[in-house]
């Protein structure tokens, strides 16, 4: 995961070289292989590399093209072949990643980013047209933000470069304060008024001082897929979710996994090892990793972590509560960018990456997603709802008796929790959830609640590409679910590693939004795709599995633990003085002795992290304003990185 930046005055004055610079160096963290800065009078450019493959290794960038064209690219390109045998003669004899990015901008102008496959985050300057594009891949795997006033954009592949310059402002935006604590975030927002994120699947075009952002790919709300049989849908699975593991597999050092003993980390496990065994990939070796409760009965899944070591025939490594526990009080040094609730395992994430750095691992598959795209929960609504919706009464009260008996709930509760309230409008849905979720947010001010619609936040991301029926809607907003988890860049908060999801792989999220309900899920059967589809991948206890270990009694169970001081944490918190939480409301809960096994736990865990990122961002607020003068980090000494490109 590769570092880039840069800046543009729209008045046409010449970049300053050494601001240009202070941006790579504070890059540099995140891109400690070396890279190189361009200027071309007015647009300045940076790259610092982080390599995980071969191909990689060979790039100079930022590409500079034969007509002034400027790209500084950030990502795996998992559609190189296509795109090679599409693009011809004109890739020369240059073949890295950039090089074809910058033919298909070429070839196809400002729709080459539908085009791209993979995860990537991208800037690309046309001088012949003085614009800029900046986009990144359908779920945000890389992060891009930028700054723009009437002078000039700078944007960076993180935040603190931005924040570190001195008149870019540090403003709370609320709108994104209500959506971290409903869960959903609001699009190509950042914690902070003057700095925007680009969202996913978004190409942000700035032209003239003005920047006007447009999707550039997006669900098919109008394709289906419709096989004969089961047989059918469950081969064409199998082969998008191996090419998924395969183009991650792209990578010339040993490649990490996640193992929870869940169904989908599992999944991508044995997915891979079949994958290498035919030898068509990069990585050498395939290591898992595994969060291990030990402490915590509920939550400990050794039993099904070692059923895949087993069958693997290699021990993983084994990351256990008692020695990295959770919300430690040294888990997080330094600035804190974003409020960021997955602090409370920063004891295991510093643990993970310092020993993937030990084994010059750089890339980390996950299975985050699995859940939300596959419907791991046996939930009939996306069925019967779809029947009520297409008036296929006849066959909605057969199925309902069906899902009667396997959920062992009455036929008419059936009947009005997975078919009508699902069907119903959104605005309707949303007193129905606010009902189920008074407790939970009743620690908020009500102005607060309402202004920025908390409890319509609370039903989901809204579905923005026109979805007729219900279970189409649902797909839609699970795949916006996962796209703001892992846009939100919380994971990316220890440290350069290439994070990545084959379950978010954009062909089969397209083939998953085109198939019926009843695919994914069955009565009895969450993810019943899956399940069929890897039959002979899995072992037999892990495809079989109903359940998982819940690691909320480990969180709160931590919660009990540390009460004494997350109850001075909150004690005259910033997050009432900002009119976010009700100061009484806040005062009363923290009184009670002790908050073990409380349900409230995990939202005050949430609430915690705000409070932490605000007393931050107050000190640096306080840092900036005694002083006129902000020093950068370190330049690199005896490197010469800068390339003057004459226009």
């Amino acid at each position: 995961m590769s570092a880039i930046g840069g800046i543009i005055n729209f008045n046409a004055a010449p970049v300053d070289a050494e601001l240009l610079g202070q941006l790579g160096d504070n890059l540099q963290t995140y891109g400690p292989d070396g890279g190189f800065e361009v200027r071309q009078n007015s647009v300045g450019m940076v790259y610092r590399a982080f390599h995980t493959n071969l191909e990689s290794r060979q790039e100079r960038q930022p590409l500079v093209n034969e007509d002034g064209c400027i790209l500084a690219w950030d990502g795996r390109l998992d559609n190189r072949e296509e795109l090679i045998r599409l693009l011809g003669e004109e890739l020369r004899a240059d073949h890295s990643d950039s090089a074809i990015v910058m033919a298909a901008y070429h070839r196809w102008g400002f729709a080459f980013p539908q085009r791209i496959i993979g995860d990537f985050a991208f800037s690309l300057w046309d001088p012949s047209s003085r614009t800029l594009l900046l986009a990144r891949d359908p779920v945000g795997a890389r992060l891009l933000f930028y700054h723009v006033d009437v002078n000039r954009i700078i944007w960076a592949s993180r935040l603190e470069p931005l924040l570190a310059l001195p008149d870019v402002g540090l403003e709370v935006n609320d709108e994104y304060v209500a959506g971290y604590l409903a869960l959903h975030p609001g699009e190509g927002l950042t914690p902070y008024k003057n700095i925007h994120a680009v969202s996913p699947a978004h190409l942000a075009i700035a032209r003239d001082g003005k920047v006007v952002c447009s999707r550039f790919w997006g669900l098919d709300a109008n394709k289906e897929i419709r096989y004969p049989t089961d047989q059918e849908y469950e081969e064409h699975f199998l082969d998008l979710f191996s090419e998924a593991v395969r183009a991650r597999l792209r990578a010339d050092g040993p490649v990490w996994a996640d193992l929870s003993g869940g169904l989908d980390s599992s999944s991508v496990v044995c997915v891979a090892d079949e994958v290498m065994k035919h030898g068509s990939v990069q990585a050498r070796s395939l290591e898992t990793l595994s969060a291990v409760f030990d402490e915590s009965s509920k939550s400990d899944e050794r039993k099904f972590i070692s059923v895949v070591e087993q069958k693997r025939g290699q021990h993983g490594h084994h990351f256990l509560e008692s020695e990295y526990p959770l919300l430690s009080v040294s888990a997080f040094e330094g600035l804190r960018p974003i409020p960021n609730p997955l602090e409370m395992w920063g004891e295991y994430h510093q643990a993970v990456r310092t020993k993937m750095r030990e084994r010059r691992a750089r890339v980390l598959l996950t299975g985050i997603g699995g859940d939300e795209l596959l419907t791991a929960s046996p939930d009939p609504s996306p069925e019967l709802a779809d029947l009520l919706v297409q008036g296929k009464l006849r066959d909605l009260h057969r199925r309902s008796q069906v899902w009667s008996l396997a959920l062992k709930k009455p036929y008419f509760d059936v009947l009005l929790s997975h078919s009508v309230i699902p069907a119903l409008p959104r605005r309707v849905q949303s007193l129905h959830k606010r009902r189920q979720q008074v407790k939970r947010f009743s620690l908020l001010q009500p102005r607060f609640l309402k202004e920025f619609g908390l409890y319509n936040r609370l039903l989901g991301p809204k579905d923005v590409f026109g979805c007729r029926l219900p279970s189409s809607r649902g797909q839609a907003s699970a795949y916006l679910s996962v796209r703001n988890v892992i846009c939100s860049g919380h994971l990316l908060a220890w440290g350069p590693v290439a994070i990545t999801y084959p379950f978010t792989h954009r062909p089969l999220l397209e083939f998953l939004q085109a198939i019926p309900p009843t695919q994914w899920v069955r009565p009895g059967q969450g993810r019943s795709l899956l399940r069929r589809a890897l039959q002979t991948y899995l072992p037999v206890e892990i495809a079989k599995r109903k359940g998982k270990g819940n690691p909320a009694e480990a969180t709160l169970r931590a919660v009990g633990r540390e009460w004494p001081r997350l109850r001075e944490l909150l004690r005259n918190a910033l997050v009432c003085e900002r009119g976010y939480v009700n100061a009484d409301a806040l005062k009363a809960l923290i009184a009670q002795p002790n908050f073990e096994g409380s349900p409230e736990g995990l939202f005050v865990l949430r609430l915690s992290y705000l409070e932490l990122w605000l007393r931050d961002l107050e000190r640096r607020s306080q840092s900036l304003n005694q002083t006129s003068t902000f020093e950068f980090s370190s330049r690199l000494a005896g490197k010469e990185r800068v390339v003057e490109v004459c226009s």
